[in-house]
């Protein structure tokens, strides 16, 4: 999957000329949820994230406009990016499923712009949508209170508005002061480490992939490529920057890093195939800097080829500056002392545990796509 940036949509009602000019796909809304065969659905997802996630759950929307503009959108608490829709004449919706009974007291809606727009929240009784709250004057923040209902799904809805695009920003189900389908802001609005870089394919460059030729598993994220001027990739070099992924303070900076003999890698490689590693004296990360974030979130960036001047232990940085460079560093190729296998190690630990651990790689994709929207 090739990491998009998520767009912001500065516009409320859309001409039909933009729709012409966007490319959508095509789900049918399964009867259960409310549609029929002729209803399409623009997206369908699912938010489980193990114990990053307050409550696993899935959702459908009506339509969007494109795919940076969709579901995911709502659920990221970042309000540059939206749920733009698609639809003309005909209701929108998005509906969340729990999946199994829950206990719910409210509702809250961010637009991106004032909205005049009602809305009816609905639960599925009996297998028919009934209304049990409207919104008829909507603010561009709105907190509805349900006063305790039991349900497994909910639905949003929009009713038809000849023309009308809705931008919505968040959508948020509460209980109590408990937001059950949010992200958690702390996991979102951090910068891709390399410009124009790309997430790998592959799910061996994930974190949590397994790596048995070192009997252990993969705790960090491989970047090995970016996107060049004329739209192409190209692969990362000695010379790539490096950024921080978000602010924070440097708890480490190899700065007087010395590198592994090819004798004394092999030695280290072939002792770890076959034994637990209790302490890290010569690593394969290389030469390493470690960023603390608020929140309990620290990055570290492994395999640098050289530090930028004035990173040290105790410095503040922003994001976005430049604290390095790709490179090699405590992988063979340094060894040999040749370019081979230059890329960026990133690592990614929320309260202490690789994010990935006990995750599907599926759901570390996912959540890295969360990760990586600003």
């Amino acid at each position: 999957m090739t990491f998009i940036r998520k767009l912001s949509i500065g516009v409320h009602r859309c001409s039909s000329v933009v729709f012409l000019l966007l490319t959508f796909c095509n789900l049918p809304l399964r009867p259960e949820f409310g549609g029929n065969a002729n209803v399409i659905s623009k997206q369908k997802g699912e938010i489980n994230f193990g114990r990053l996630a307050n409550v696993p759950f899935k959702f459908i929307t009506s339509s969007c406009i494109s795919e940076s503009n969709c579901g995911q959108n709502l659920f990221d608490s970042n309000s540059n990016t939206l749920w733009v829709t698609d639809k003309r004449n005909e209701n929108e919706w998005v509906i969340i499923d729990f999946g199994s009974k829950r206990l719910l007291s409210g509702v809250e809606t961010e637009f991106a712009f004032m909205s005049q727009t009602p809305y009816e929240v609905q639960v599925l009784n009996r297998e028919v949508w009934t209304t049990i709250y409207t919104n008829a004057k909507p603010e561009k923040k709105n907190k509805d209170s349900l006063v305790g209902i039991d349900a497994s799904t909910i639905r949003i809805l929009f009713p038809k508005n000849s023309e009308t695009s809705y931008t919505l920003a968040n959508l948020r189900i509460l209980l109590g002061e408990t937001n059950l389908t949010g992200i958690d802001s702390r996991l979102t609005g951090f910068a891709f480490p390399i410009e124009n870089g790309i997430m790998p394919t592959d799910d061996y460059s994930l974190p949590g992939a397994p790596r048995k030729y070192r009997n252990g598993t993969h705790k960090g994220l491989d970047i090995g490529s970016k996107t060049n001027f004329f739209g192409m990739n190209s692969a990362v070099n000695k010379e790539t920057k490096i950024l921080a992924a978000q602010d924070g303070i440097v708890i480490r900076s190899d700065l007087n890093y010395q590198p592994m003999t090819e004798t004394e890698f092999k030695e280290i490689s072939t002792y770890n195939q076959t034994h637990p590693v209790t302490f890290v004296d010569k690593d394969f990360g290389g030469r390493q800097v470690w960023i603390e974030h608020k929140a309990g979130i620290i990055t570290s960036y492994n395999h640098l080829s050289g530090i930028q001047n004035g990173i040290a232990v105790g410095i503040k940085v922003r994001k976005g500056d430049t604290i390095g460079y790709a490179g090699n560093s405590g992988l063979l190729g340094e060894a040999k002392q040749n370019n081979e296998a230059v890329h960026l190690h990133f690592e990614i630990w929320v309260d202490g545990e690789f994010l990935g651990n006990d995750m599907t790689l599926p759901q570390i994709r996912k959540l890295l796509n969360y990760f990586f929207s600003e």
